[in-house]
């Protein structure tokens, strides 16, 4: 952090295992970095818990404590913080059970972003020097650690080194921002893991951590690590500062911590915060955080404010996607004011100005309960959308979440409202579209839909938005709702909203009868406009006729017996008609078919569609036993030749059938193609602007199951289109890639 007086720069630690999860507090180890104690006590300072005076080591242990970070620096002046302090104070934190973490900062006195100057005895090396001399420091601090029992647990390579450390050397940003510099950084941190590595036994335990004090700097945190990691420097823990009076709101914070555990792949910790108690001084010196416009609103400078501000970092850090969240880190909460060392930290420390442990400090002893989540599966017909979509299109899910989560599910993906969420729903087949996603008990996800045939080509109606929805249990126009119960849960089907009036989450364009099994039909009558053969001004209306006796005596081909009303606000001015034609249950055998044509009443011709076959809708058990379906739009005049059969959730057309997993996916996605007939296969892989990335072509396959794999590694985070082609016919599957 940016100092204004020679301030230390540290905090309380919460840090994890590395098998941690995001919802398991208990895994996270809590702490603090304590080096002031030395000075503090040997100057006559006392620590007191409930009035008795404590060994401030044992408080912090009462309080749920597991973990210490000390500083080291080369050569300080006092001796403080020196080699031969830090080795008496190791054996403290170990005598007490602690978890150890060590930061050296590589200088004589604070390193921070605007201070990173070399320790006076390496001020005139040559880099080759400086290199071996960071090296053999290194390794000579932690071989000193390791032969007194206190080897550290974790170890910081550098303070704050958003700007590079042992300047110039090392220094990055600004004039310094060149591949020469990042290249002398990269040499320098892999000397001091170097050391590290070589220090002895056990050496290749401790974890290694590189901090800069971005924490509610995204754009900042990214600047840095995407530079380091290009010059393939390996650590294993990402380490931030954020004071809210420098580095922004806590929603800066959890964003900059959610994208950097998915873009990097690594653990996470706020290594240093703080917040204060009280804006009132005790001692002569200034304090750093006086002002009430310094405060994060919400979080008023009281005990329970601070203690506010704690949990709610602790619980950021808790849902950091995919347990990544292992640490958080308070600066200095023993740091006191005592005759002859003022404090210009006394206000945000954990204790009193009299030495007396604040209830804040109980905030790291908390435990949230165990919450593991529970899968959700919504399902979508869009048969009543106003536009042309295809099951290669797009069907978003944008929202916001609230409860346990906040703007990303468990899993990681993130749910927003705008092209950036990244809940995108399968096809099933026809109108049918589904998702299933990882939500906390008791969170609250409030959604609409979006329906595009790119994510930046919106369907016509309010740029791909639904119309008004009234939730379940609502009264008035909002959107779709979900508050998830304890066990996984599939929804009932919800149709799309076309319409500009408000209608109920769960409304159905037909009615559900006992008796009766409905089927939605639905013709786009836009290509008979433009052939002159349908003019909806003066012909019409269009109707469906088919069989009787296969639809028992719901359809006829003499006689209009089913009328489709025209969508007057779908897509072309209207070009969509559909209806409802209700069939006796008792007529309807599965397995059988029924056939179909679309009709313009008084046409100037036939007023049949043209095509040598009639149109099918295949009885299959699944349309029996639910009671209703939607036939997926066609156009009229379409040749008729293919079977349009019930597209039903889940089932893709038995020709073949195409799954992938995992989705969303990182590396590489598994593909398991079944084919009914062998045949020729080819699969294709497109991004959503159409352009090809990829082309496999699998040869000549014979029936059965087959399994492929296809490595997206390279290509940029998005959603990939996986077509597979085969005995002339084709299947797509949607893909979402996080880097």
């Amino acid at each position: 952090m940016r100092k204004r007086v020679r301030i230390l720069t540290s905090g309380f630690l919460l840090w994890a295992a590395l098998s941690a999860t995001a919802q398991e507090g208990p895994e996270l180890l809590l702490g603090g970095d304590v080096s002031f104690i030395p000075q503090i006590e040997d100057r006559g300072g006392v620590y007191r818990d409930s009035g008795k005076v404590k060994d401030p080591f044992q408080i912090f242990a009462d309080h749920g404590f597991n973990l210490i970070r000390l500083r080291l620096w080369h050569n300080p002046r006092d001796g403080y913080c020196g080699l031969e302090r830090t080795l008496q104070m190791a054996r403290r934190v170990k005598k007490r059970g602690f978890k150890f973490l060590l930061d050296f900062h590589y200088s004589d006195s604070w390193a921070d972003p605007g201070h990173q100057y070399k320790p006076a005895a390496w001020a005139n090396l040559s880099f080759e020097a400086l290199k071996d001399s960071v090296r053999d420091y290194t390794r000579r601090v932690v071989a000193a650690l390791i032969a007194q029992g206190t080897r550290p647990d974790m170890v910081q390579i550098g303070n704050e080194i958003t700007a590079g450390m042992l300047w110039n050397e090392g220094r990055v940003g600004g004039s310094y921002d060149t591949p020469h510099q990042w290249r002398n950084l990269a040499e320098l941190i892999g000397a001091a893991i170097c050391g590290l590595r070589g220090s002895g036994p056990g050496a290749d335990s401790m974890r290694v951590m590189i901090h800069i004090d971005r924490g509610g700097d995204n754009r900042g945190a990214r600047w840095f690590f995407d530079r380091l990691l290009a010059q393939g420097v390996d650590f294993d823990v990402i380490g931030l500062s954020f004071y809210p009076w420098w580095h922004g709101a806590l929603s800066a914070l959890e964003a900059n911590l959610n994208d950097l555990a998915i873009r990097y792949h690594k653990d996470l910790m706020v290594v240093e915060t703080a917040y204060p108690w009280t804006l009132q001084g005790y001692d002569a010196v200034g304090n750093i955080v006086g002002s009430s416009s310094q405060l994060h609103p919400g979080y008023p400078a009281s005990v329970e404010g601070q203690a506010a501000f704690l949990r709610e970092v602790i619980r950021l850090v808790r849902r950091v996607p995919s347990g990544r969240g292992i640490g958080v880190c308070y600066w200095a909460p023993e740091y006191i004011s005592v005759p002859g060392l003022g404090s210009p930290w006394e206000n945000n420390t954990l204790f009193d100005f009299q030495g007396n442990a604040l209830s804040s400090m109980s905030v790291f002893a908390e435990r949230p309960p165990a919450v593991e989540p529970v899968q959700v599966t919504l399902r979508l017909n869009t048969a009543t959308l106003g536009d042309t979509l295809r099951p290669h299109h797009v069907v978003q899910i944008r929202g916001s979440l609230t409860g346990y989560s906040s703007d990303r599910l468990p899993d990681g993906r993130k749910v927003t409202w705008d092209a950036s969420s990244e809940l995108i729903m399968e096809n099933r087949g026809g109108d049918y579209w589904e998702i299933t996603f990882p939500m906390y008990p008791g969170d609250k996800l409030s959604f609409k839909f979006w329906t595009g045939f790119t994510l930046s080509r919106p369907t016509f109606q309010r740029v791909g938005w639904e119309g008004p929805v009234i939730p379940e249990g609502g009264s008035s126009p909002a959107e779709r709702v979900l508050v998830v119960g304890q066990g996984d849960t599939t929804l009932p089907l919800q149709f799309y909203n076309s319409a500009s009036e408000a209608r109920p989450q769960y409304w159905r364009p037909c009615e559900l009868k006992a008796d009766s099994i409905a089927i939605y039909f639905r013709v786009n009558m836009i290509k008979a406009v433009q052939a002159g053969q349908f003019d909806p001004a003066v012909h019409g209306p269009v109707a469906v006729r088919g069989d009787s006796l296969s639809s028992g005596g719901a359809l006829s081909w003499s006689v209009s017996k089913v009328i489709l009303q025209r969508e007057v606000s779908s897509v072309a001015g209207g070009s969509f008609w559909s209806g409802v034609c209700y069939l006796p249950r008792g007529a309807v055998v599965a397995g059988d078919t029924l056939r179909y044509r679309f009709f313009i009443e008084n046409a100037p011709g036939s007023g049949w569609e043209e095509g040598p076959s009639d149109r099918v809708v295949v009885f299959t058990p699944t349309l029996v036993l639910r009671g209703d379906t939607t036939l997926h739009w066609d156009y009229f005049r379409a040749r008729a030749s293919a079977v349009a059969s019930e597209a039903r959730p889940g089932e893709a057309p038995r020709h073949f059938r195409l799954d992938v997993y995992p989705n969303p996916f990182r590396d590489e996605v598994s593909l398991s193609l079944r084919l009914w007939t062998p045949g020729r296969v080819r699969i294709s892989v497109f991004d959503l602007a159409g352009r090809q990335v990829d082309d496999i072509d699998c040869g000549f396959l014979g029936a059965g199951l087959h399994r492929l794999s296809w490595k997206g590694s390279e290509l940029p985070a998005g959603i990939y289109l996986v077509r597979l082609d085969a005995q002339g016919r084709s299947l797509v599957r949607k893909v979402l890639h996080l880097r």
